[in-house]
């Protein structure tokens, strides 16, 4: 059994529900074997094991570890009545780098500087960059992404400094055109409900989430085991719930 050290001192309860809450644990990233070659549609399957939705596409060869994976998750969950391990479902899997992605990755842009005034203040995306950013940009060192980057900095009000701070957070949170992990096939997002300021709310795949994320159960579960089934997370101090299949 894939345990957690328990410490009675840190269960919270949220009406029927209750959760472990533990310190942050030291997070890692793992950019080795990331999957990156778009999967043909013909060939996903709905995951249909522990924790399914029933509406994520997933790679065959991802299937039975999903399954594997959620299993341990969810049993030990069981085990220890937490319940953002038990609450925890494959969000989503297959997800295809077409316009949706591209507006998406707008919408986190602009998101991304509302949510930050401290940073970005009253400065705003220029909207003649708006197609550009929809556009196919690549993978990290892509030329299309380097100018992309470059015209942001150059645009009124924007400069080198600001548009590289844009992007440290855009590019953590969401993948441009050209370089969605989702699109293998091999990926997917885990959601499950986590205690914070007192409250039971969803995760979401929401980045602002990670930090309480991370001290739930589930996430220090996942932080400490998922590699044990080969599935790692680019930077669980980012996305903990984003799980891709490194194929040993």
């Amino acid at each position: 059994m894939l345990e957690l050290e328990l410490d009675p001192k840190t269960l919270k309860k949220v009406k029927d529900h209750q959760f472990y809450l533990f310190p942050l644990p030291a997070t890692h990233t793992n950019q080795i074997n990331r999957p990156t070659e778009y999967a043909d549609e013909n060939v996903l399957e709905t995951y249909a094991g522990r924790g399914s939705n029933g509406s994520a596409r997933l790679h065959p060869d991802v299937l039975t570890p999903a399954n594997c994976l959620m299993a341990a998750l969810l049993d030990y969950g069981d085990e220890i009545e937490d319940w953002s391990m038990q609450s925890a479902v494959i969000q989503n899997g297959y997800r295809p780098d077409d316009e949706s992605q591209g507006r998406n990755y707008l919408r986190i842009i602009n998101q991304t500087i509302a949510r930050n005034p401290t940073i970005f203040g009253n400065t705003i995306f220029p909207d003649n960059l708006n197609a550009e950013a929809q556009s196919v940009l690549g993978r990290r060192g892509d030329p299309r992404r380097t100018a992309f980057h470059q015209h942001v900095a150059a645009a009124p009000g924007w400069n080198a400094t600001l548009a590289q701070q844009l992007f440290n957070i855009v590019d953590n949170a969401y993948a441009p055109r050209g370089s969605n992990p989702h699109a293998t096939g091999f990926v997917f997002d885990l959601d499950f409900a986590i205690y914070r300021n007192g409250r039971e709310i969803q995760l979401g795949a929401n980045t602002a989430y990670n930090r309480d994320a991370l001290k739930s159960a589930a996430g220090t579960w996942l932080n400490k085991y998922a590699t044990l089934f080969d599935f790692d997370s680019y930077d669980t101090g980012a996305e903990i719930w984003h799980l891709e299949y490194r194929k040993r």
